[in-house]
């Protein structure tokens, strides 16, 4: 028997990355994108489906009866009914952990750039190259700090939090997570209010949801100390934006690092934009999971999942044969 495998959107691959041929017998059909209306057309006769972004919901779902198995080159599963798909046998597979490594060195690059400030002083250099700004023996033009001994609070848990702690540590930071309401014990765990009263930089890397909404208001905020950095990697959301932009515009913090937005892809018109040119202000389009390194092993085992989807039902039908 072959399987019909279509990739829904290999748009979102690196150039670099390389897919794997299974090795068992099947097509393979592949798109650079399918947006909603086409998800029916490209799945017609699809007994595999293979995503990286594109939503299959219970309206597509139903109409596909061919379909058996679906691989989300994801790390959770929320694009997806898998309700319906629990309900009808249609498997559901991510690839959990992925990013952990990738994200957590982006954190970090994030949180010595902000104390280091390397990319502030080369945009200096390119202004004095052009007659823009002075040329002169030394420069103290943005204040540099060590990270070592400076306390870093994180919020999160998960296997990118871990990882983050394991590098930070390495360099000297003192890092500390948040209890979640108690309910994370631990000589290293801390309520909020203290964590955020005594961090030099306060790290988000955790899902959103609805406790975790709006977690850093305005209140938390006014907590930090007026050198504190934010950094976010986890979730937009987490962090109300407006609160965040008043901070930093008003001196009461000392930097803002943001991979993630509440609402993506980031629009021109993003109030953030207002920040933009501020040499302590970082953002970036959600690319902390994006390295090379982390989308080659991502897409390795989202096509290792369909192999080992496919060989459980070779196994399956060679005992009902038998």
């Amino acid at each position: 028997m072959s399987e019909q495998i279509v990739f829904l959107d290999d748009d979102g691959l690196a150039p670099s990355t390389r897919l794997k041929s299974p090795s068992f017998k099947h097509s393979w059909k592949q798109f650079a994108y399918t947006r909603p209306e086409q998800v029916l057309e490209h799945l017609q006769d699809a007994t595999i489906a293979l995503t990286c972004s594109v939503p299959l919901r219970e309206e597509h779902l139903r109409q596909l009866p061919k379909l058996k198995m679906i691989s989300l080159a994801l790390t959770g599963r929320d694009i997806v009914d898998v309700d319906y798909c629990d309900a009808h046998g249609i498997q559901v597979s991510s690839v959990p952990g992925y990013a952990a490594n990738t994200v957590a060195e982006h954190s970090l690059a994030m949180i010595l750039e902000l104390f280091r400030r390397p990319a502030a002083f080369t945009r200096l250099m390119r202004q004095v190259h052009a007659g823009e700004a002075a040329y002169q023996n030394i420069y103290f033009n943005h204040r540099i700090r060590d990270v070592r001994d400076k306390h870093l609070a994180i919020i999160g848990s998960g296997p990118i939090a871990m990882r983050l702690a394991h590098l930070a540590r390495a360099f000297g930071m003192q890092v500390l997570f948040e209890d979640r309401g108690g309910k994370r014990t631990g000589p290293d765990c801390r309520p909020l209010a203290e964590l955020l009263k005594n961090c030099d930089v306060l790290s988000i890397n955790c899902p959103l949801t609805p406790e975790t909404y709006n977690l850093i208001d305005a209140e938390q905020l006014a907590l930090m100390k007026h050198d504190a950095v934010v950094v976010n990697t986890g979730r937009g959301g987490v962090v109300n934006e407006a609160a965040l932009i008043a901070a930093l515009e008003n001196g009461r913090l000392g930097g803002v690092a943001l991979d993630v937005v509440e609402h993506e892809p980031l629009h021109p018109s993003n109030p953030l934009f207002s920040l933009i040119e501020r040499d302590d202000f970082l953002l970036n389009p959600h690319i902390a999971w994006s390295s090379e390194d982390a989308m080659q092993q991502l897409m390795d085992s989202a096509v290792d999942n369909i192999s080992e989807f496919v060989a459980r039902q070779q196994v399956t039908r060679r005992i009902r044969s038998a």
